[in-house]
């Protein structure tokens, strides 16, 4: 190491503490060599890198055939995983509360032939921290991922998920952390490292670690890119008490000087996963300063003054806990105070990401009760949460704060061992099936298993009888106990209850309830034993009759079926429709033909009138005349125009074998859309499922997605700012009726200008509810937990981050909506006059921070009749949805009731113009007529259902001065115009 040799003290103590390191690393640390097949100790460090053993259940070790660093053993070889798993967990060993570094090295290699590109995700207990990307292009690139998290429990999970393609790892870290270090971090938020620089080293020195850090943090040199004077002493720099983040001495030790301009570029993916910027600067004086020096510091952060301080031989640190980065980065700048006759200094940098951590676990009984039912069927192998962030392959769970497992299927894995009694812990378990494996042993009392439909435990080596206690359970339907090693009677309970399916074949010594069970003597003296041949005679009589009641009831079944063949039902997941109304009621030709089953569940039958009918695929080819005619394409697939018998005009959704979540949506649509019942919503009119189709039928709305009127290629036409207004109108009250009228209520999740259709007369209706979530209960701001889904440039930043959606977050999504509506534009684009991308939100707010709402409106809305107003209330109404913490934004019944107020000044500026003619009627002004528009609500004679008494509506848009201005394109600009007064 070249510093060991700036001074002959501090050799010495470097080398005690390297030689003592290498003796005995930190206690507390964890470092796998992923893949090795042996232990070692680096000679430099002193860590003790050991092999997988111990830590994973699971994977390969595989060796890297690229030559690396010999200096880093742990990256010569990798553990390589399966796909064929939901994931693969190490468990590392931590101590509750506490907070630790955990870093995790992906080197590829060439250790075999590599697609062009495949990913798998990686989880830190219950959370989805990253998706790790590998091509062709960058498999001899080690990648980092380093975070700081705080153990929860007594162990530390951390999962690779495949998504595609096998996950490998190369090494994982564990280290302590001393109390107070990165305070932010809690049980509901981690740190992932952005960068950590050691500045004013060259490039040829090495990164600084353990034991020059005894946290083992990565100190690296920036390289040749910053090219600055830089300085370094010998001389010890100490670190006070109350510095917590505690930079390393020998970090401190160099410095940049200078005036200094630093970028930081932080990824898109990164600002979608990030709450805040946790961001730390050190300073220390390593010059010899006289009397006179001063050296007075001033940062400034994208252009914004940040802080200064007077730099001492001391540690002085700068921290930023909320630190807002626009799409590219982040920008410092140094610079020297006024009172200062000395240049700026840097001695190190950190920054990271604050991300919220999924603080939920999986119910604590069931995952005792599944650590049993692992250990008994030898599936030890799989560790990490159950359920979370993703279930076990082999497990279902419900989506309640604390999950819970509802359905285990091991079937057909040749599994060995017995059914544990632990088993009835898993009180919300529906269907386990553990059929076609060794299982042995006798079936334990599952009386506690109240909500269990399915129990399939065929084809196992079973013993003992059947529980009498199966018949406690109410929910049970299906009992599937053939070619066991069962004896006994069959228990009444079971054999003559209504709407069971038991099947027992296969199991030799068991018989009916009401017979005395044979048993079968051992023959006598030659083989002729009377009571021997009385019980083949029983036995084998018995059989027959079996074999002919099978046959008889294998005949009727079929005939039954021939009958009564018909398209078969949606999943019984889904809530029942119209059972009664369906029947006879088809819109088929003529009026013959079958209408496919009601939808079941075990809820409440909807009851609604206009419920969706059951299609057949017969119907729906001849609707579209063979799906002729293609208006439109979506996540769930492409959309047919169609036309029924009775000429309705239908839109035909059909599920693209491309759709990953076609199942899903299908089941979500048809259940949800219903029951669900509005002017301003889209009414599901029919559904098919059928030949493995799934196929939803929706009004036809003749004039398109309102993005189709705003922006792009394939416009159909222009909108005036009264017609917007009344849109926006339309689609906020059918939102508002999601979340407040609607029993459960529901919350969209997926608003967009694109899911806003527009009939012939231009009503707008809010459409696709394709992964819509029903709301919580009650309060509303703890939102319901769910895998992030969505679109971008419309999803709600908290509910990316914490993985908590709540109403707010379509408020959110319907604030980009408003700005769509207001410029024009897309939510992501590129400027007309510039080269480059643009955020829609950060662009608009800049502008109206400027006081400057003319540069960002539509030219399209110009060019009519609009009321200044107006526009600016609905401008407010945006910024204010779009504020990053949905406790700051309306709700969308103050957002119907903005827009109501936007609307009443809009028809006033009408009515003064046209002297009190159509409201709605286009009016065409020259662009340099200077206009006075009514600043205060004012009384309209005609007024559409739309209006209405708002009461004191209070501007929902406060700007801020952390909000970051980005340059106007200029578009639609007019000098004679007249802008509005500071407001």
């Amino acid at each position: 190491m070249s510093r060991l040799r700036r001074g002959h003290g501090i050799l010495l103590w470097m080398l005690a503490l390297l030689l003592n390191s290498a003796a005995a690393q930190r206690d507390g640390f964890v470092s796998i060599d992923c893949g090795a097949t042996s232990n070692f100790t680096d000679p430099v460090s002193g860590i003790v890198w050991t092999t997988d053993e111990g830590f994973v259940g699971t994977g390969e070790n595989k060796a890297v055939k690229a030559s690396v660093n010999d200096n880093a053993r742990q990256m010569k070889s990798l553990r390589f995983f399966s796909s064929d798993r939901s994931k693969h967990c190490y468990t590392l060993p931590a101590v509750y509360n506490s907070s630790y570094i955990l870093r995790a090295m992906f080197l590829y290699s060439n250790f075999q032939a590599a697609s062009d590109q495949y990913s798998f995700d990686v989880s830190i207990d219950s959370t989805l921290a990253d998706t790790v990307s590998i091509t062709s292009a960058d498999v001899d690139t080690p990648q980092v991922f380093e975070y700081v998290v705080v153990a929860t429990s007594e162990y530390i999970d951390f999962c690779l998920l495949p998504v595609d393609g096998p996950p490998i790892i190369s090494s994982l870290e564990l280290r302590p952390l001393a109390p107070g270090m990165y305070d932010v971090v809690h049980d509901g938020i981690y740190l992932k490292n952005i960068i950590r620089l050691n500045c004013g080293t060259s490039g040829t020195d090495p990164t600084v670690r353990y034991p020059d850090d005894p946290y083992d943090r990565l100190w690296i040199t920036p390289g040749p890119t910053y090219t600055i004077t830089t300085d370094q002493t010998s001389k010890m720099i100490l670190v006070p008490d109350y510095n917590f983040d505690k930079p390393p001495m020998v970090v401190m030790q160099t410095a940049w000087l200078g005036e200094l301009w630093w970028f930081t570029p932080v990824p898109q993916y990164e600002l979608q996963k990030t709450v805040s910027y946790y961001t730390s600067l050190f300073f220390a004086e390593i010059q010899t300063v006289n009397a006179s020096g001063i050296r007075a510091v001033k940062l400034e952060i994208n252009g914004i003054f940040w802080g200064a301080l007077n730099v001492t031989v001391s540690t002085n640190t700068l921290y930023q806990r909320d630190l807002i980065v626009d799409n590219q980065g982040v920008n410092f700048s140094l610079s020297a105070l006024p009172v200062a006759n000395l240049s700026p200094l840097l001695n190190a940098a950190e920054i990271y990401a604050s991300r919220a951590a999924v603080v939920m676990r999986t119910n604590d009984v069931d995952v005792a009760a599944l650590v049993s039912v692992k250990a008994a069927l030898g599936l030890n192998s799989w560790a990490g949460d159950p359920c979370l962030p993703v279930p076990y392959s082999w497990v279902t769970c419900d989506k309640s704060s604390s999950p819970r497992v509802i359905t285990i299927e091991l079937s057909d894995l040749n599994l060995v061992g017995t059914i544990p009694a632990s088993l009835g812990q898993l009180t919300a378990l529906t269907d386990l099936w553990l059929d076609n494996n060794q299982i042995s042993g006798v079936i334990p009392d599952l009386s506690t298993l109240r909500l269990l439909k399915t129990l399939h435990l065929q084809n196992n080596s079973l013993a003992g009888g059947i529980p009498e206690t199966l018949s406690l359970l109410p929910a049970l339907t299906e009992l599937f106990l053939s070619d066991n090693k069962l004896s006994g009677p069959i228990p009444a309970s079971l054999a003559d209850r209504n709407g069971l399916l038991l099947r027992t074949d296969g199991n030799v010594n068991l018989c009916s309830a009401t017979e005395n069970c044979a048993v079968l003597a051992a023959p006598g003296p030659g083989g002729d034993n009377k009571s021997s041949g009385v019980s083949g005679a029983v036995i084998g009589g018995a059989i027959g009759g079996v074999v002919v009641v099978l046959l008889i009831l294998g005949l009727l079944l079929f005939l039954y079926c021939r009958r009564r063949r018909r398209p078969p039902s949606v999943p019984t997941a889904m809530s029942e429709i119209a059972s009664s109304d369906v029947k006879g009621a088809s819109y088929l030709a003529g009026g013959g033909g079958a209408v496919a089953p009601s939808i079941r569940s075990g809820g409440s039958t909807a009851g609604h009138v206009n419920q969706a009918r059951g299609f057949s695929l017969a119907e729906v080819q001849r609707a579209t005349k063979g799906y002729e005619k293609k208006i439109g394409e979506g996540g769930f697939g492409p959309v047919y125009y169609g036309k029924l018998p009775d000429g309705s005009e239908v839109a035909v959704k059909v599920n693209s074998e491309k759709s990953g979540q076609g199942t899903t949506e299908f089941i979500n649509e048809v259940s949800l859309l219903s029951r669900v019942h509005h002017k301003n919503l889209v009414s599901l009119l029919g559904y098919c499922e059928e030949s493995g189709q799934q196929i939803l039928i929706y009004e036809y709305m003749s004039k398109g997605t309102l993005r189709e009127h705003l922006y792009g290629k394939d416009m159909k036409g222009t909108l005036t700012w009264t017609e917007r207004l009344n849109i926006a109108i339309d689609a906020a009250k059918g939102l508002e009726y999601l979340h407040n009228d609607c029993s459960p209520k529901i919350i969209h999740r997926d608003i967009k200008s694109n899911n806003i259709l527009l009939n012939g007369k231009l009503m707008s209706k809010v459409a696709d509810f394709g992964i819509s979530k029903l709301a919580p209960d009650g309060d509303d701001t703890h939102g319901v937990s769910t895998l992030v889904r969505g679109t971008t440039g419309y999803l709600d930043p908290e509910y990316y981050a914490h993985n908590r959606l709540t109403q707010k977050s379509d408020v959110y999504s319907f604030g980009v909506v408003l700005l769509e509506i207001i410029c024009g534009r897309a939510p992501n684009s590129i400027l007309h006059t510039e080269s480059m991308q643009y955020n829609l939100i950060e662009w608009a707010r800049g502008q109206l921070l400027d006081n400057n709402l003319d540069s960002i409106v539509d030219p399209v809305i110009k060019s009519g009749a609009y009321n200044m107003e107006s526009l600016w209330k609905v401008a407010e109404l945006a910024m204010g949805s779009v504020e990053p913490h949905g406790v700051n934004r309306p709700d969308m019944k103050q957002v119907v009731r903005g827009l109501t107020e936007a609307l009443e000044f809009q028809m006033a500026r009408s009515s003064a113009v046209d002297g009190g003619h159509d409201p709605f009627s286009p009016f065409n002004s020259s662009p340099n007529t200077t206009e006075s528009y009514p600043m205060s609500q004012s009384t309209v004679p005609s007024v559409p259902e739309h209006a209405g008494a708002t009461g004191g509506f209070a501007p929902l848009f406060t700007p801020s001065s952390t909000f970051l201005r980005l340059p106007s394109d200029g578009r639609g600009s007019d000098p004679g115009w007249t802008y509005p007064k500071p407001r």
